[in-house]
């Protein structure tokens, strides 16, 4: 989860990575496309992809893909003529597919656009690309910073709107306080003096509203938020203070035998809105499987410009189809997490993430992977795990056989980077621990140098890769790392949690993921582009769909 809240916090504006053939530009940043047109044209006998700057641009690669073949990375030649950047595309004709995308610089810092589409055709020459997820399509400077959130129940009857509840907290950019949002869409902070539900004992929050009440509400920007939603009853959220006195609160905890919500059926979403006129304004959102499921949950998110994406669980499968396929198509070892962890949970009240339950260390599961890690830092001892990613190079790792530290070198920055020791099932899991980790061999921490050497973001990026390629079993080949039809070969030991989600997802429509679901299965989901992470840069509504 750490890696997931960090991409709310920061917005992405950091390191987008990828395993390519071949690098660009420095570390880049998201940039909307008002900085620049673009497009596809066609002579009728040559294809040509262009570029044209609005801004202090002196030099850009393209990232293209024909009909969904292998990507090229290329730096692009300026035609003084047409005063634009323009790729000859080599093969393509009359009725290619073109996907692509660009990294350019601004001055010194670099920035990725979003992703596009075109198709060869003759009379080409204008903007045809229809951005992809995350694409910016609208116009920013049209947002009115306001964002309107809905909630929709799709339960066939089982839950009334007045059985169903929803809640957004988060904190304020402005004061870096913990806030919620009422009914009229104000973001009020919170006060030890909103515990007034009482349950077991203890008084709660008073901040969900049944469907029946609200079922839309619209916000200004907030920071690192969630949308809680449950049915039967609202969650339990408790207002507290911390170690230094600051206002905070205690949510949810399933691995907590005393939690008032172990017998809430509950689910949610997690976003950052971003202000307008920060670079890179607007929203950032997505469902999630990284802590449990608790029901079918569809994410839609609009924009301007005709921004529409639509993530999550289609709704085409029941909430107890689903609690039944989990246990028909995972190992053995997984069939578990579908079954009460405490005895005051009722049956088929949510499936657990592995380490929230019986791949804790010291579980029954608790060394699942142990295994198939130790074997990997037992081959990568005695040859090196080379691989390329994107905006950083090419890095070597090989393991110190010594200290069992798993030592990277080389990048764009020609730096030295760490996994801390091998980690063990539960951390590769939940990607922590070793896996979050910026610390050196000394104990002190890499730091991302300005205008230099970023190793704290580097390093911590390796470690989300390393971390992907071992849920998903392919660590041993980085070819593979992207690649998802070798993702959790058959018989082997692998996190079939997430692939089950995977499964059971809308599809992706491009890249990588094209044809793939997208899912939150572990909190690296989103290395290589697999998850359901939606951003536009002129949100105007958010629907989450629940299920049943």
């Amino acid at each position: 989860m750490t890696r997931l809240l960090s991409w709310l916090g920061h917005c992405l504006a950091g390191l987008a990575l990828a395993c390519v053939a071949a690098g660009s530009s420095a570390p880049a940043l998201a940039q909307s496309n008002a900085s620049f047109s673009h497009g596809v044209a066609f002579n009728g006998s040559q294809a040509t992809l262009w570029f044209k700057s609005n801004v202090a641009t002196t030099w850009v690669d393209a990232h293209y893909q024909l009909n969904g073949g292998a990507q090229q990375n290329l730096r692009m030649p300026y035609n003084s003529a047409t005063a634009r950047y323009e790729q000859p595309l080599a093969g393509a004709v009359n009725g290619t597919r073109v996907d692509y995308w660009f990294t350019y610089n601004n001055g010194n810092p670099a920035y990725d656009s979003a992703r596009f589409s075109a198709t060869v055709s003759t009379g080409g020459g204008t903007d045809p690309g229809t951005p992809q997820n995350p694409g910016t399509p609208g116009n920013g400077a049209d947002w009115n910073a306001r964002t309107t959130f809905k909630v929709e129940n799709a339960t066939n009857g089982r839950w009334s709107d007045a059985q169903v509840y929803w809640a957004i907290i988060g904190k304020s950019w402005q004061t870096g306080e913990f806030v919620h949002v009422d009914a009229a869409g104000n973001v009020v902070p919170m006060r030890l003096s909103d515990n007034t539900v009482p349950k077991n004992g203890r008084l709660y929050a008073n901040y969900f509203f049944p469907l029946s009440q609200t079922r839309q509400i619209t916000i200004p920007p907030i920071n690192s938020a969630r949308v809680l939603m449950s049915v039967g009853s609202p969650m339990y959220i408790e207002v507290n203070t911390d170690g230094a006195g600051r206002v905070a609160y205690a949510g949810a905890n399933i691995e907590n035998a005393t939690d008032p919500n172990l017998d809430v059926v509950f689910d949610f979403g997690e976003f950052a809105l971003i202000p307008k006129g920060q670079p890179d304004q607007g929203i950032f959102i997505n469902t999630t499987r990284v802590d449990h499921f608790g029901f079918p949950l569809k994410l839609r998110l609009q924009g301007l410009g005709g921004y529409d994406k639509t993530v999550g669980e289609p709704l085409t499968e029941s909430r107890d189809t689903l609690f039944t396929r989990f246990q028909q198509e995972v190992p053995v070892e997984f069939r578990s997490l579908a079954e009460p962890n405490f005895p005051a949970v009722p049956p088929r009240t949510r499936i657990l993430a592995p380490a929230h339950f019986t791949f804790r260390p010291g579980d029954v599961n608790g060394a699942y992977l142990d295994g198939y890690i130790g074997e990997m830092w037992n081959r990568f001892k005695s040859q090196d795990l080379v691989f390329t990613l994107e905006n950083l190079g090419t890095f070597r790792g090989r393991v110190d056989a010594s200290t069992n530290r798993f030592v990277f070198t080389g990048g764009r920055f020609n730096g030295t980077y760490y996994i801390n020791g091998q980690p063990n099932t539960a951390e590769v899991f939940l990607g922590a621990g070793k896996l979050d980790d910026p610390r050196k061999p000394d104990g002190s921490f890499q730091v991302d140098v300005p205008n230099g050497d970023p190793a704290k973001s580097i390093q911590l990026q390796i470690q989300a890769q390393v971390c992907a390629a071992l849920n998903r079993h392919v660590l041993a080949n980085p070819a593979d790392w992207y690649r998802p039809a070798a993702f959790y070969p058959a018989g082997t030991r692998a996190n079939w949690f997430a692939k089950f989600w995977h499964d059971h997802a809308i599809k992706g429509t491009e890249g990588n993921a094209n044809g793939v679901g997208l899912a939150y299965g572990f909190a690296y989901d989103d290395v290589g582009g697999f998850s359901p992470s939606l951003h536009t840069n002129a949100p105007t509504t958010v629907t989450y769909t629940i299920g049943w």
